[in-house]
């Protein structure tokens, strides 16, 4: 059976994926590199030592899976964006990899950005790459983008649009997160918990101007309140998650007056069992179309990579 591999290697996670001629997951590995508690993120130089050691592993679990298999075609992340200026060392341990099962296997090599690897990733579950442009939101650990994706030969040809003039808000959330004590990154610990808070909350304010947002009003803010005493994690996480939503309204409506009817929703930040919940109430609302990715490929992963390299070779 013909298979397709995806590499990505972030600035969270290693991952490697397969995928077969109907865009079905023969295999997903990923591992998550390793945050010392406390920490609130890595140096470049610490995610390529990490991803060096994480991808062989992960070749050996997928192992299995290529004994009745061919991989006929590689794709792999290279660069956070499809962007000239756009680089991060940690990309090169994916890209070196591909770079070589490409030419020892002699099979196809794609390159895509992460971004795109993302917003393919929901793609992936609808079992085609749209024809028309649309809008798509990316949030992530360290992104918080409203764009507009046009497909093309080479993925999605993306425009930004609007997103956040400082921190993103995976970083608000990571951040609040270390500061409760949770480990980084810290997201999934704020979605659980918050679940246990029963009240509503409306977060704090989040400035919006001209498609830019600030969250980093609301994290002084809410370093405050733990500083001065509040130890109601569970409300604080619910806090934290109300004011992401606020902020994410905001870029919301700004792109629906710029006529967006139909959005993708990914990133790892679009895990968060509340912001889903709020964004799909959202959608219906405004009658908007809504596609997220399925459960447990929105967070970093490489199915986004494998899915274009199986399209691309199915147009050969």
């Amino acid at each position: 059976m013909d298979t397709y591999l995806g590499i990505d290697t972030s600035c969270y996670t290693t991952s490697l994926c397969l995928v077969d001629e109907t865009y079905d997951i023969a295999a997903d590995e990923r591992i998550i590199l390793t945050v010392p508690k406390g920490g609130r993120g890595l140096s470049q130089s610490n995610m390529v030592y990490q991803h060096t050691r994480n991808l062989p592993v992960l070749f050996e679990r997928a192992a299995a899976v290529l004994k009745d298999r061919k991989i006929r075609a590689v794709a792999v992340t290279d660069q956070p964006r499809r962007r000239d200026d756009s680089y991060m060392p940690a990309f090169l341990a994916g890209l070196g990899y591909a770079r070589a099962l490409s030419a020892v296997l002699q099979v196809p090599l794609y390159r895509l950005s992460h971004q795109e690897n993302h917003l393919l990733a929901v793609l992936r579950s609808l079992g085609k790459v749209e024809q028309e442009p649309f809008y798509g939101i990316h949030l992530s650990g360290g992104t918080t983008e409203l764009v507009r994706a046009v497909p093309d030969d080479k993925g999605l040809d993306i425009t930004r649009i609007g997103g956040t003039s400082d921190i993103s808000a995976g970083q608000f959330i990571d951040r609040m997160g270390v500061a409760m004590n949770l480990p980084f990154p810290a997201g999934v610990h704020v979605d659980k918990l918050s679940q246990e808070f029963s009240g509503t909350l409306k977060g704090a304010h989040v400035f919006f101007k001209d498609g830019e947002v600030s969250f980093s009003g609301p994290e002084s803010q809410g370093q405050r309140l733990l500083r001065d005493g509040e130890a109601d994690i569970p409300r604080i996480c619910r806090w934290t998650l109300a004011t992401v939503w606020r902020g994410l309204s905001r870029l919301l409506d700004y792109a629906v007056a710029d006529g967006m009817t139909h959005l993708v929703a990914a990133g790892g930040v679009m895990s968060n069992s509340y912001l889903r919940q709020e964004l799909g109430t959202y959608c219906q609302q405004k009658h908007i179309r809504l596609d997220l990715a399925a459960d447990g490929f929105s967070a970093d992963n490489a199915s986004g990579a494998a899915f274009w390299a199986a399209v691309q070779e199915g147009k050969a």
